[in-house]
């Protein structure tokens, strides 16, 4: 380990390349937990999506729930209307009453379309979002698919390097004896 060192040291071609080497797996690192912070953020973002669908769809639940009380109260008004139409006083009331109703039948109709929409585009998102998490998770793949072609090639690229650096020095070595023995 230390002969390798003291080679990497010496040898400013090694050192480079070792170099090179530790970058690239420094911007491997940095590309993985990128990647991985990224899918944690989508996770969360996916999991505050499912609360809020969670409380909307309660609220939608809500909503109709009072929208069957308050068709239940108009009914009852109308029969009412029926029942005490003999005295004009009592359909005035009854005629405002029914007019308040509607009133609030139609503005809860109103947010009922409003959070059906606010829902159709949450379930849009939600749609998006489960499609770009399975583009990065493809694209994940790839890049550890890619790392690993780097690995193998840079690992060869270094058998080649320590090869001629081999022949090299046996090549110095041989030219040195033949100079001695001049």
């Amino acid at each position: 380990m230390d002969e390798l060192v003291t080679k990497i040291g010496s040898d400013s071609t090694l050192m480079f390349i070792s170099a090179i080497t530790v970058v690239i797996l420094l911007f491997i690192v940095l590309v993985v937990v990128i990647s991985s912070m990224r899918v944690k953020s989508y996770k969360d973002r996916f999991v505050n999506l499912q609360i809020d669908n969670q409380e909307k769809e309660k609220l939608i639940s809500e909503l109709q729930k009072e929208l069957q009380v308050f068709k239940i109260k108009n009914a009852q008004n109308e029969q009412e209307l029926q029942q005490f139409s003999q005295t004009k006083e009592k359909l005035l009331d009854i005629e405002a009453a029914l007019t308040g109703f509607q009133k609030e039948h139609s503005e809860l109709e109103k947010l009922q379309s409003q959070t059906q929409a606010k829902f159709e585009n949450i379930e849009n998102m939600y749609e998006n979002l489960l499609t770009e998490h399975k583009n990065l998770q493809e694209r994940f793949e790839q890049l550890t698919e890619e790392n690993s072609k780097l690995r193998i090639n840079n690992a060869r690229l270094l058998m080649k390097v320590e090869t001629e650096a081999r022949f090299k020095s046996e090549m110095n070595r041989r030219f040195s004896d033949i100079e001695g023995q001049k």
